[in-house]
């Protein structure tokens, strides 16, 4: 039997359906994209004229949807949400429950935090959390690319551009071109094709292109035709750049030149000649997506796997654009009175509440209190907190005592009730409900959540403790929530997590409370404990650190002590330093804390052993000031363990929206207890952002990694600490061309290029293809911390005969196998990949198995007909010792060479198998080529001068006549000879 479950495990993860748990409302029914949207930031400046290109691009991305996905999807209903910041006017209608931190698609101006500072329109890019087929964080177009005169000239259409988009985001597809700034690693311009036996461009689709491989001249600045040709390969530096006019091939979107009026259809691997997919292809999107075509991806999804949404003929695919303008916050606290919540977890639950009443809430938020045990009863209706006063008064209200029953969906009536006081709609309110229990009245619960889903209202939801209605979870997600886990355990923060959540939720970065340290331990008699945070150069803005205790005293039961960077003390002698006795906390508020180290000291007073929280958290340092900030999702709300589904923890480390690389991320998570109750510890894991195992992309700021180390059905919460790494962090500064994502490839003609005539805006000549890219430039990100709360997945069952400690899992594919050199003359490749875990991405593995061939795609459909690489191959490195996850392998293979021919073309691949005999998916395929030689740029004359800025210097002006000449007599010539067509495929211009 445990044979069975191995096996099917490996199959399930291999083709894993994860989804963030970052919400979303898109539907597609009946070919109809329903719940789309678009939202602008608050820092955009109001103008009209970007409501309309917005309309234009919609309108023609939703035809252009409607033909490349044959008939089968196009935008129905559309919504863009308008900030609060522009003022309201009678056509923009409810947001409901629309907020910018859900959009689908965002809209940013030249605010640093969003824009690469250039004069150039930014390119639209999208962020990628998740790997092949699964849905994306968000599209991001900037406001110059949408106003500026030069999108179309640099772009081309801006509704292609947006579909493009669409295939990274909505279906997980990544980009059929050589990709040097979102794949740098594994950028290759051409490769040697077996099945054709020939140099071929890195694209898709396999047909008849006309194209100009050209080289730029950076001494020159100019183009010319490459040296070399299709049998030897090109020299390095050459790009094949496609022409505006193609006739025989109308694939592929994500080659990305959507501006050629031909490319109308994704590459599928069959039964579109004109579009077909080549496996073979050393692309991005091969590499992730295991060769498949973009075409299959697109139909595993569920928009159209299993034949949903079949072709149909529609007259008309305009989509309805709904403007609608961001409401004010309304949130309603949904509390857990029932019996089960006595004792420790209501005082618990009342200390969390009214430390975010008193002092996590910010000003211009409302709020109302709800309880419910066997009915739901309304504490305090919709009051809007201007003051600290309004605060304290709605913390008092908060319940300590307990009754029988456990009625949710009482509990969200009543919530219903308080949103839609005074005949408001209670559209695009919020809810944090909190529960322990068993609900006792599931129908009248499922009755509500079908009303809250029409009434678009949010629902977070907290289970305290692994007794906790296990349906919160349907609730949570139907409404587009988040889950949050809260256990008995002294350590345990998921309380005080969610409500930070709540209150970051909607906040823009200068006004967002940033967490630094929250902590619960248990300190014994007289014990004293000192913790440390950082506040950094973009923080220290009304600073408060909160601590609670949950015994009954007269008095505080604990001494706290400040001591500032430069050895200033707060204590209770500080003005700032309050003690609320009737709500057992203490609150201290530093203004502006200075920045450095500071040292939190926590003293038990107490006769006994108690239980204290303690916590941090600070603004901005100023308006002008960019916070770094980080974010955390995970892979769902419900882990299918059973069928082979890790849990999967992301973080997104930023400042505005420059990546922070090289921080130190590690990830805290706390598991069920066992059969008879008892606590298994929570487990530390590092997060990494290094483009191997669960990490899509390197040096994005996005860190990630799986979670293996399950106990049992239950609640797993996940909490984050981030931190400067001694000093290593970085972060990626704003400059043309640094962000490392998918991103829209610039259309250019050709034939103009080798004219001399290269597009400039201003004075700037516009970065091309081919061209070399900027460096990217870091800046040392300051000495910082933070923490923030992961939320929490439930594992509802495990796998057949399955014990905690099991081997079941088996490493995790190798995504990033490179080639790093070639050796005609020795006979040498070197290969080099991130290790592989025992466990997916934990651990470390037995041993590696590695074959080459001679084609890529038979490696990939036969892997075991491959020769098999040994030992004897290998002069750097061992297959029978892998290193731990996260470490780079290098290998030098020795391999034959027959010198009688130019070009040896070689494909390799490997995977890892573990101590149990478990064999890793096969990794993705390489390809090296060995060349006896490489085709070098013709020498220069050394008195050629180079040409002013889009012209021609008068020795080039001369050779370019005199090779228009050659030319001509040369077509004449093969005209007559009737080799024309196979001539044209072995100079610069290729047809092929």
């Amino acid at each position: 039997m445990r044979l069975v479950v191995q096996t099917l495990l490996l199959a399930m993860v291999a083709g894993q359906c994860l989804a963030l748990t970052k919400p979303s409302s898109i539907k597609l029914i009946d070919n109809e994209y329903t719940g789309v949207l678009f939202a602008i930031h608050p820092d955009v400046p109001e103008d009209p004229q970007l409501i309309e290109e917005l309309k234009s691009m919609i309108i023609d991305a939703s035809s252009y949807l409607y033909r490349a996905t044959k008939n089968r999807a196009f935008f129905k209903t559309v919504t863009i949400l308008i900030p609060q910041t522009w003022v309201d006017k009678p056509i923009y209608e409810d947001p409901k429950n629309a907020t910018f931190q859900k959009a689908d698609v965002i809209i940013a101006g030249k605010n640093p935090r969003f824009h690469l500072e250039s004069q150039f329109p930014s390119s639209p890019y999208c962020k990628h959390f998740e790997g092949c087929g699964k849905q994306s964080a968000y599209i991001h177009f900037t406001t110059d690319f949408l106003m500026s005169a030069y999108t179309e000239l640099l772009f081309g259409n801006k509704g292609r551009i947006l579909i493009h988009e669409w295939g990274h985001f909505r279906w997980g597809l990544f980009n059929e071109y050589a990709d040097e700034i979102a794949d740098p690693d594994h950028s290759q311009e051409f490769y040697f094709s077996p099945s054709k036996n020939k140099w071929v461009p890195t694209r898709c689709s396999d047909g008849r292109w006309t194209s100009y491989n050209l080289v730029f001249d950076e001494r020159r600045r100019n183009y010319r035709y490459c040296a070399g040709d299709e049998s030897k390969g090109y020299e390095a530096g050459c790009v094949s750049i496609p022409s505006a006019q193609q006739d025989y091939v109308t694939g592929s979107i994500m080659y990305g030149y959507t501006s050629i009026e031909n490319l109308v259809d994704f590459c599928a691997s069959a039964n579109l000649t004109t579009a077909k997919h080549i496996a073979e292809v050393p692309n991005k999107h091969n590499r992730i997506c295991n060769s498949k075509s973009s075409w299959e991806v697109m139909l595993e999804h569920d928009d159209f796997k299993g034949g949903n949404n079949p072709a149909r003929k529609i007259d008309d695919v305009t989509p309805t654009i709904i403007l609608a303008r961001a409401r004010p916050r309304r949130t309603v606290l949904v509390l857990d009175t029932s019996s089960s919540m006595k004792n420790r977890r209501i005082t618990k639950l009342a200390s969390a509440a009214r430390n975010y009443l008193t002092s996590l809430l910010t000003h211009g938020n409302s709020i109302g209190i709800v309880e419910f045990h066997n009915e739901g009863r309304i504490i305090s209706p919709m009051v809007e907190v201007n003051s600290d006063d309004i605060k304290r008064d709605l913390a008092t209200l908060i319940p300590e005592e307990t009754s029988r029953g456990t009625c949710i969906g009482c509990g969200l009536e009543k919530a219903i009730e308080v949103l839609s006081e005074g005949g408001a709609s209670p559209s695009g309110g919020e809810i944090l409900l909190i529960t322990d229990g068993i609900d006792t009245y599931p129908a009248t619960t499922e009755e509500m959540k079908n009303q809250l889903v029409e009434f678009s209202v949010t629902v977070n939801a907290v289970a305290f403790s692994n007794t906790a209605e296990k349906n919160i979870i349907n609730i949570q997600k139907a409404t587009g929530g988040k889950l949050w886990f809260q256990t008995d355990d002294p350590e345990s923060t998921g309380l005080y997590d969610a409500f930070m959540a709540t209150i970051q939720s909607g906040a823009q970065d200068y006004e967002q409370r940033i967490e630094l340290i929250s902590t619960s331990r248990e300190f014994q008699e007289g014990e004293i404990r000192t913790y440390g945070i950082f506040i950094d150069s973009t923080i220290g803005r009304k600073t408060s650190f909160d601590f609670a205790y949950y015994v009954n005293t007269d008095y505080a039961p604990l001494e706290v002590t400040l001591t500032s960077p430069s050895g200033e003390i707060f204590d209770n002698s500080y003005s700032g330093y309050g003690t609320e006795l009737t709500f057992k906390m203490i609150h201290i508020l530093v203004a502006e804390a200075e920045r450095g180290f500071w040292n939190i000291e926590i003293h038990n007073t107490y006769s006994r052993s108690q239980e204290i929280f303690m916590a941090a958290s600070s603004f901005a340092r100023s308006e002008d000031v960019i916070p770094i900030i980080a974010t955390s999702e995970l892979s769902g709300s419900i882990t299918d363990f059973s069928n082979g589904q890790p849990l999967t923890a992301f973080v997104e480390v930023r400042q505005g929206f420059n990546p922070v690389v090289n921080a130190r991320v590690t990830a805290i998570i706390e598991r069920p207890p066992d059969d008879q109750g008892n606590n298994y510890p929570s487990v530390e894991m590092q997060l990494f952002d290094n483009g191997a195992g669960a990490d899509i992309t390197r040096d994005d700021g996005i860190y990630s990694r799986y979670f293996t180390n399950f106990t049992g059905v239950g609640y797993y919460g996940l909490k984050l600490k981030i931190d400067n790494n001694d000093g290593l962090a970085l972060i990626l500064k704003p400059g043309n061309g640094n962000a490392p994502y998918s991103h829209a490839h610039a259309s250019v003609d050709p034939e103009e290029l080798l004219k001399g005539h290269l597009p400039q805006i201003g004075d700037q000549t516009v970065l091309l293809p081919g061209m070399p890219l900027p460096e990217p430039s870091y800046e040392a990100a300051p000495s910082f911390s933070r923490t923030v709360g992961g939320g929490s997945s439930r594992v509802s069952e495990t796998p057949e005969n399955w014990q905690p400690g099991d081997d079941i899992l088996p490493p995790i594919k190798i995504t990033d196998l490179t080639v790093t050199a070639t050796s005609y003359q020795n006979g040498t490749v070197a290969l080099s990949f991130t290790a592989p875990g025992d466990d997916l991405d934990q651990g470390t593995a037995s041993y590696y198995v590695m074959r080459y061939s001679d084609s890529a795609s038979r490696l990939t459909t036969d892997f075991s007909a491959g020769t098999l690489i040994t030992a004897e191959d290998v002069l750097t490195g061992n297959l029978e010792s892998p290193r731990s996850f996260g470490t780079r392998e290098g290998f030098l293979l020795k391999v034959p060479v027959n010198n009688d021919i130019q070009a040896i073309p070689f494909a390799f691949a490997v995977h890892a198998v573990d101590d149990s005999g478990q064999t890793g998916e096969l990794s993705n395929v390489v390809q090296a080529t060995l060349r006896q030689q490489i085709p070098a740029a013709p020498a220069a004359p050394a008195d050629l001068d180079a040409p002013t800025s889009g012209g021609v210097g008068i020795v080039v002006l001369a050779l370019i006549v005199v090779g228009v000449i050659i030319v001509v007599l040369g077509v004449v010539t093969l005209l007559m000879t009737g080799v024309y067509l196979r001539k044209k495929s072995s100079d610069g211009k290729s047809l092929g």
